[in-house]
């Protein structure tokens, strides 16, 4: 994402990240979740917040389905 405190190369993509989300759901109860680093004065066109809003709905999605 464009829009952190700190870019570096490389890390997780959006999809590695929903397939991750979705692993630890199934596998684990889930006891939280905290978004870092995001930094809206360096967000290009909304992506990030897009993006961080979208993997924040995710997580909520795996936590209700939880047993």
């Amino acid at each position: 994402m464009p829009g952190v405190a700190a870019r570096t190369p490389g890390g997780l993509t959006y999809t590695q990240a929903i397939d991750l989300i979705a692993g630890l759901g199934s596998r684990a109860r889930i006891a939280g979740f905290d978004l870092v680093e995001f930094y809206p004065p360096a967000d290009i066109d909304g992506l990030s917040a897009l993006t961080a809003a979208r993997l924040l709905v995710n997580m909520i999605g795996a936590i209700v389905r939880q047993d």
